[in-house]
């Protein structure tokens, strides 16, 4: 038997026997000289049947090797196809701590400027869309989070007659207003504490007060207000509740007028 290994071993190391083989094809490969070499032919120590046995047996472990070498090889390029992802993701959230993205921004607006990348190219090998997919995932799963604390500062905002927001308005400020605003309960000043911290990637509060603040800059150019007064209106458009306005940008008054906020029936509750 180990003379019959050692014969199936180098017809291994040498091509000729795979994981692929079956015995007639194994048989077929052989030349003469292999078909009467005395370690492969018939004797009686390896009979015709104990011969198929003993091949079997090695091609299946061959199989089992060929197997866990295509799942080494499809783990290994699953986690680099993850970590090309990642490197994506972490390009998307670089935009976004500078200012260039924003949970409304579109794809259509930033994929010029994404594409020149280093970390843009290795995604699109996963397919044609798969930047555009993992962008928009992004900015789904961002405005999410945010929708949720925004309609909870804006309950603080709308409560406190201390809390306002002019063109010369500094974020600090703002922060502390909105604590003193929600120290009415442990877990709603717990909550302002937790918004203004976390960062993912940007603080809801500096989004939302630079939306505040990007709004009542609008409407100062638009002459709708006199100088220093106070402004809680939002730019608003049929698609997109609440949607972001770009420091500097001025809603279209025809497309999306601004629209009141408007206060929220329900209390805020812990976690929002």
């Amino acid at each position: 038997k180990d003379s019959f290994l050692a014969f199936l071993k180098g017809k291994e190391e040498t091509g000729v026997l795979t994981f692929a083989s079956t015995w007639q094809s194994f048989v077929s490969s052989l030349d003469d000289s292999d078909k009467v070499d005395s370690r492969f032919v018939v004797s009686p120590h390896m009979s015709d049947q104990a011969r198929q046995l003993n091949f079997a047996d090695h091609v299946l472990e061959l199989q089992v090797l060929e197997q866990e070498k295509t799942r080494r090889i499809r783990e290994a390029q699953r986690q680099a196809e993850k970590a090309q992802r990642d490197a994506f993701r972490d390009t998307i959230t670089k935009y976004a701590k500078e200012g260039k993205i924003l949970p409304s921004s579109r794809w259509r607006n930033v994929e010029e400027a994404l594409t020149t990348e280093d970390s843009y190219g290795p995604v699109t090998d996963h397919g044609r869309n798969e930047p555009q997919n993992i962008f928009d995932d992004y900015v789904d799963e961002w405005i999410d989070v945010y929708h949720a604390d925004k309609a909870f500062l804006n309950n603080l905002v709308l409560k406190s007659k201390d809390l306002v927001v002019a063109i010369d308005s500094k974020y600090g400020n703002f922060t502390k207003g909105l604590l003193d605003a929600a120290a009415y309960s442990p877990e709603a000043y717990s909550d302002v504490r937790r918004i203004i911290k976390e960062e993912l990637p940007v603080s809801s509060a500096k989004l939302f007060f630079d939306e505040l603040l990007a709004s009542r800059k609008a409407a100062n150019i638009r002459g709708r207000t006199g100088p220093g007064a106070f402004s809680r209106r939002v730019a608003d458009d049929s698609s997109d509740e609440g949607e972001i306005v770009e420091d500097g940008e001025v809603p279209d008054d025809n497309n999306a007028p601004a629209s009141t906020i408007t206060q929220d029936t329900n209390e805020p509750k812990s976690g929002q």
